[in-house]
């Protein structure tokens, strides 16, 4: 009977030991993961989102094509707007500026507290491309007469210098705001990457003689 116990108490300790072990790789994994995952900042001392993805046999001319066909038509131009284009032997690359919505974490609050204009670039080789969203800044709302929230005018706060302007507790659920919205672009971006764009047909030209009338 004791033996049967000792034995009993050993596999339990043994299966609590092994449970322990994944949750603690699983705990690694993920802080790992939002590490990689998260808002850093560049040479300039400026918020940047940024990601390098490998897609490995897929040709830089493809996935410039790709990328183009993105900013053409992943989001509206009122969101995101392509600025500039760079196709060359050594250099495939992409602007754009756009801007998403933001709020303080609060539960009372069920309203936006301001936009967050943002510069993304994207560039691409072969088998790989890059991509980062950076010169993030704050442009507060404020409600109007006809109670629509809409945005305060001359009021642009870079998300590195909020001192003074913009709360600690409100700057963190801006950051959340940009962290999720990057994102939610970066993860869009990836699906296009990964298809070519349709071929666009080209529209019938009728030819017509004026030899006779």
């Amino acid at each position: 009977m004791k033996a049967a116990l000792c034995f009993a108490g050993a596999a339990y300790f043994c299966i609590m030991k092994r449970l322990t072990i994944l949750l603690l790789f699983a705990m690694f994994a993920v802080r790992a993961f939002a590490q990689k995952d998260s808002l850093a900042f560049d040479e300039n001392n400026k918020y940047i989102y940024y990601q390098v993805v490998a897609q490995q046999g897929t040709a830089a001319d493809s996935l410039f094509s790709r990328a183009v066909f993105f900013f053409d038509k992943g989001y509206p131009q009122v969101s995101l707007k392509t600025t500039g284009v760079t196709k060359a032997a050594d250099a495939r690359s992409i602007n754009a500026t756009g801007s998403f919505l933001v709020s303080k974490k609060s539960l009372v609050t069920s309203h936006e507290d301001g936009s967050v204009s943002f510069t993304m670039h994207v560039d691409v080789k072969e088998g790989k491309y890059r991509y980062w969203l950076t010169d993030f800044v704050f442009n507060p709302y404020q409600r109007d007469r006809y109670n629509n929230y809409v945005s305060v005018p001359g009021i642009y706060i870079p998300l590195e210098k909020p001192e003074g302007k913009i709360d600690k507790k409100d700057l963190v659920g801006y950051l959340d705001g940009v962290l999720l919205g990057s994102r939610k672009i970066g993860a869009k971006l990836k699906e296009f990457m990964l298809k070519n764009p349709p071929l666009q047909k080209k529209p019938e030209v009728k030819k017509i003689s004026t030899k006779d009338w």
